[in-house]
């Protein structure tokens, strides 16, 4: 066998990660060399070194210095034209009978987009050049193509060949390569067809090592001769060396795997059974990819991490591993009833509470029981994009649907959007969220009509529950629990559900003191990963992905810290393992506050770290895909609620460290005009407090020429209606921009089909305190108001605290 040093394991790794398309492929021009065109074979870096020598009439081997000194025209001919209109070799047409990640090529010609073109192929190809902007594909199906040194269907684009030209690549802030870095650091790698002289492989390989790598992944693979410099390069950053060529290789995989299954052939069993065959081959993987099939049964838990924090598996509530409550009780009557009853309009029902309360054991209990009852109920992930197909697939189903929300606040946008495209009545929401993203959810969903439920403190009975499942299974650590149980119970009763059981594991000490001894415990590395994730999961619920955290805060020790025995262990939020998460979540909580304050230098860097490297994966094409990114780096940035609790007076730090890597996004600049709005508010010199509230302005109108959205729209009105009450400032300047401002704010969600609660809620504020303060309305601005105020009393009418606004604003104008 060609691979030097592999095990029988490490061969399974291969399959299984080649199988469920987890391989990234690095491609090199030895990958080519047995395609052709009508020059004949394409040449190896080497042979069009040679070709260009000619062309120059240098004497070099260096393709990087002949480019410098070629002509525009001598690029069309010898270059592009060179390397243009491939006929695919047996190396290409092996690749693609396999499903991959996504392809990196340093190659400039077109035999990947040519092997592709036919549509027999399992994958269709999406190319991109390495000056685009980050992009996700739709679904395994599509298979992006990375040309990281341009490529001859974009040659008005450029190329990169000299050194000058890689190090300017390099050094500056490109998203692919970026990513690519992010990717090699952990994730399964194949590289082949390099002479191992690229000067940017050295870049990409870097950080890679043994610690870094992921264990629970197929080996990441060198393709290359053997030799001294092939293994040095393996032994350093941990890769597997297969001794031979690109088509050697591919040859290898098929036979390793003769019969890939194609991308829709991975949907689980369970999904394809429900999903309609009128269904689109895309829809259906999206679908598949937004939610998961609760089970009826599971097989008994074993080694269930559960009682530690973890969330529960089906096999954990099939083993009745949580203790029983009284609200699921309630819940699973309240949603029988209506599925049973169609003409019910409240379709989406919610817990709200704090963190720690149980919520999502309550409901993935919820979700369990109903299907073993028969009712088809649907697990939504906090990483689904829900879109417009969701509607269609949903209408084909067959009898009533439950879908399940952990963390409905993330969802909530898209869960409106599909509850208006539903045509089917017979589907049920049911939801949960954290107390401290209420009123954002309360505003999001006040076009809709819906329930709230609570009940999830714990009584007397289910703490003696709780303590006695720790004892059950031998979890408690101070034995005196054992005769004094009563004292125990009433020590833990009024804590929240987690809090309670982190309280039983650890002697029920307090749980600062829980806190401080942990966070001591854990070395530095460990703390700054887990932190992280507590932050991303804070803001995203769905936590942070796997590359990016180890990119972030370093992977030594990363492996280690995904088991039980850590004293800040991480866990993985979805199936795949593709992001991380704390494994328990109130704890996480707890840390974050802690630190911030004891530690607001490390909790600064925690933010700066994330920010940037999250950044390569945001931009406005991923901000409307509603990708993970995009939304926890909004949410990141949130002033108000996020980077005014943790980081108080590092604020205005943390902006100002991230400005080259976001200042193209107008969020940031809405975040920065807030931050500068708040020490307006704060500040007592007069001269200071007139600068912050300038800059919040200049900041605000600069979001909105970013971005001509709601979203910065509102927050211009809002600082605008705060000017306008400064001293020495023209009221009616400043509150006829904030007027016109916020009713195109609400003019543009309506064209939209949609209703944001925001600027409704500060217009009207705004205009009771212009007109308290002796302000005048003209007869244009008058009558928008009221057509302002008929949209919120009808489109709003359930949300109690809009209509005491327009009541408000009702009174003034009487």
């Amino acid at each position: 066998m060609p691979f030097k040093n592999i095990t029988g394991k490490q061969e399974s790794a291969i399959l299984s990660a080649l199988r469920v398309g987890q391989y990234n492929l690095l491609l090199g021009a030895g990958f080519s060399m047995d395609s052709t065109n009508e020059h004949g074979k394409l040449p190896s870096g080497e042979a069009l070194a040679a070709e260009l020598c000619n062309v120059t009439g240098a004497k070099s081997n260096s393709l990087q210095r002949l480019y410098e000194l070629m002509t525009p025209e001598q690029v069309r001919t010898h270059i592009t034209d060179r390397l243009s209109r491939s006929a695919p070799g047996k190396t290409a047409e092996l690749m693609s009978s396999f499903i991959w990640k996504r392809v990196f090529t340093w190659n400039v010609d077109d035999v990947l987009e040519n092997t592709y073109q036919d549509g027999r192929r399992l994958q269709r190809a999406e190319p991109k050049h390495f000056n685009d902007i980050y992009a996700n594909a739709e679904s395994m199906e599509e298979l992006l193509l990375i040309h990281l040194h341009g490529y001859v269907g974009q040659a008005d684009r450029g190329y990169v060949f000299s050194r000058e030209q890689y190090l300017k690549q390099i050094t500056k802030v490109n998203p692919w390569m970026t990513v690519l870095t992010q990717l090699m650091l952990s994730e399964p790698m194949i590289i082949a067809g390099t002479s191992l002289d690229e000067v940017d492989l050295d870049f990409y390989l870097a950080q890679r090592t043994s610690e870094s790598a992921r264990n629970d992944r197929g080996p990441s693979i060198l393709v290359a001769s053997d030799g001294p410099f092939s293994r040095k390069l393996c032994e350093k950053h941990d890769l597997l060396l297969f001794d031979g060529r690109s088509l050697e290789f591919f040859e290898y995989l098929k036979g390793l795997l003769p019969t890939a299954p194609t991308p829709s052939e991975l949907i689980p069993i369970e999904t394809q059974k429900l999903i309609s065959p009128k269904v689109s081959k895309i829809a259906a993987m999206a679908f598949s990819s937004d939610f998961e099939v609760v089970p009826g049964s599971a097989p008994k838990a074993r080694n269930s991490r559960f009682m530690y924090g973890h969330l529960p598996t089906w096999s954990d509530l099939e083993s009745n591993l949580d203790i029983s409550r009284p609200i699921v009780a309630e819940m699973l009557l309240e949603a029988e009833k209506r599925i049973a009853d169609p003409l019910n309009t409240n379709r989406l029902i919610y817990i709200g509470d704090v963190a720690g309360a149980g919520k999502t054991t309550v409901l993935r209990r919820l979700a369990f029981e109903l299907a073993k009852r028969g009712v088809r109920t649907l697990l939504c992930s906090a990483l689904s994009r829900i879109g417009a197909d969701t509607a269609n697939v949903l209408d084909l189903l067959d009898g009533p649907v439950v879908i399940i929300i952990a963390n409905l606040a993330e969802q909530a946008p898209a869960i409106v959007d599909l509850m208006a495209r539903l045509r089917k009545p017979d589907v049920l929401f049911i939801g949960a969220e954290r107390g401290y993203r209420e009123n954002y959810l309360k505003q999001v969903l006040a076009s809709v009509n819906y329930d709230q439920f609570d009940g999830l403190a714990i009584s007397g009975v289910e703490a003696r529950r709780l303590i006695d499942r720790y004892v059950e299974v031998g979890a408690v650590g101070d034995h005196t629990i054992l005769k004094q149980k009563s004292r125990f119970v009433l020590e833990v009763q009024s804590d929240p559900i987690a809090v309670a059981c982190c309280r039983i594991l650890n002697d029920f000490r307090p749980l600062d003191r829980i806190v401080d001894s942990i966070t001591t415990d854990a070395g530095p590395e460990a703390l700054g990963r887990y932190l992280g994730a507590a932050l991303a999961q804070h803001c995203f619920y769905g936590g942070i992905r796997y590359e990016i955290l180890m990119k972030a805060f370093g992977g030594k020790g990363g492996q280690e810290q995904f088991k039980p025995s850590s004293p800040l262990p991480l866990d993985f939020y979805d199936d795949p393992k593709r992001f991380v998460i704390p494994e328990n979540a109130v704890l996480a909580e707890n840390i974050l506050a802690r630190l911030a304050e004891r530690d607001p230098d490390k909790m600064l860097l925690t933010f700066v770290n994330l920010a940037e490297e999250l950044g390569s994966w945001v931009n406005r094409e991923t901000i409307r895909a509603r990708s993970p990114e995009a939304r926890l780096s909004g949410r990141l940035f949130d002033f108000d609620a996020v980077v005014g609790k943790y980081l108080k007076g590092k604020s205005e730090d943390f902006y100002t460290q991230v400005k080259n890597v976001w200042e193209w996004n107008s969020r940031y600049w809405e975040q920065v005009a807030l931050l500068n709005l708040a020490r307006y508010q704060m500040a007592t010199n007069m001269e200071r407090r007139m600068e912050y509230l300038q800059d919040a302005v200049t900041h605000a109108r600069h979001a909105v020429t970013i971005e001509h959205h709601p979203f910065p729209l509102t927050t211009l009105g809002k600082v605008l209606l705060v000017h306008m009450l400064a001293p020495g400032i023209s009221m009616k300047t400043s509150f006829d921009e904030a007027f016109r401002k916020l009713s195109e704010a609400i003019q543009i969600e309506d064209r939209r089909n949609r209703v944001s609660v925001q600027p409704f809620g500060v217009i009207f504020s705004g205009v009771v305190s212009y007109l308290e303060a002796g302000g005048q309305l003209d007869h244009k601005q008058l009558a928008r108001l009221r057509d302002i105020l008929s949209v919120a009393s009808t489109k709003l009418s359930g949300d109690r605290e809009m209509q005491r606004h327009i009541e408000a604003v009702k009174q003034v104008l009487a």
